[in-house]
């Protein structure tokens, strides 16, 4: 990939592709760059590492399983590792990206096996997650009814197109997909 030297130093590619893909300067992906490599001075983020930095973030709930998802989407080479290119495009649609985005990336968490699609399984998997992370109750049924509203065409599939247009037109079902109702 490029002319990485290792995944402890920042190549001039990826800050070069950070500053083009994400609304921070140089100085200051060079600055998240030295914060990153203190917490994980390998240059890489475990799954482990992640899903307890997220566990701390929901004490009340358990977030094992609805991390180990955001690490999957976050995760977007499939190495079973973030880096930092993947840290900070996550960061960035997750913080400031617009709402096409963020709705983009939230489709390909829900979307657990990546064919371009969600199933039923998958919508039930992730609202599952959702709600025991904090700590509520009520998966199943919003499982259903998240399911039953976004499947505009009755194929039994949800694509990212159905998807992106529900979530627009119904402000309410992002609430019920972040566990908020």
């Amino acid at each position: 990939m490029g002319n990485k030297s290792s995944k402890s130093s920042l190549s001039e590619e990826d800050l070069a592709f950070l500053v083009r893909n994400t609304n921070k300067s140089a100085e200051e992906i060079q600055e998240w760059h030295k914060g990153f490599l203190a917490d994980c001075p390998s240059g890489e983020l475990s799954k482990d590492q992640f899903v307890s930095m997220y566990s701390k973030m929901f004490p009340s709930g358990n977030a094992d399983k609805f991390s180990e998802n955001v690490f999957r989407t976050f995760d977007t080479n499939g190495s079973g590792t973030i880096d930092f290119r993947e840290f900070m495009l996550a960061l960035h649609v997750t913080s400031s990206g617009t709402p096409e985005e963020k709705l983009t990336w939230a489709f390909r968490m829900y979307d657990v096996d990546g064919s371009g699609s969600i199933d039923f399984n998958e919508m039930k998997r992730i609202v599952s997650a959702v709600y025991e992370m904090i700590g509520a109750d009520g998966d199943l049924g919003k499982s259903h009814e998240l399911f039953a509203k976004m499947d505009q065409n009755s194929d039994g599939l949800v694509s990212q197109d159905e998807f992106i247009a529900i979530i627009r037109q119904d402000k309410s079902l992002l609430n019920v997909l972040q566990g908020r109702a």
